[in-house]
């Protein structure tokens, strides 16, 4: 009984490593705006991505999933992709955020859905973790 309660524990703290909480999103106007102004970007279609190094924040990396209306009229459709690329980052972020606590400074990352039509998720996952990789290389 003791054995699975402690493989519980490890389960709920690995579990804890993976979410995605608020503190891991971009929000605020203010910053947004200096991201889309003033960062960065590069192309890995489907997926646009915008980043910016910023001064240290309480978190050393933060996330913001766009798909635009433009493309997919659409809610479920936008709905839909942008679970798609949080899903993905969310499984592959440890990486970079690991190679960012010894840095001074933040990352602020925007990825915006370029592609006319949905795609997989396969397809998706393989573009964000050829974007994480990207970001890593350029953080260092």
């Amino acid at each position: 009984m003791v054995i699975k309660n402690i493989s519980l524990v490890n389960y709920k703290m690995t579990l804890s490593n993976l979410t995605l909480s608020k503190q891991d999103r971009l929000s605020g106007e203010i910053r947004v705006k200096r991201l889309f102004t003033e960062g960065d970007s590069f192309l890995l279609y489907p997926l646009r991505v915008v980043y910016i190094h910023d001064s240290l924040h309480e978190m050393p990396l933060q996330a913001l999933f766009s798909v635009p209306k433009r493309r997919f009229k659409r809610a479920n459709k936008r709905n839909l992709l942008k679970r798609r690329m949080r899903e993905a980052y969310r499984l592959h972020r440890k990486e970079l955020s690991a190679a960012l606590e010894n840095c001074d400074f933040t990352l602020s990352i925007a990825f915006t859905y370029i592609a006319n039509e949905p795609l997989t998720f396969q397809t998706i996952e393989t573009k964000m973790v050829e974007a994480l990789t990207f970001l890593q290389e350029k953080s260092q």
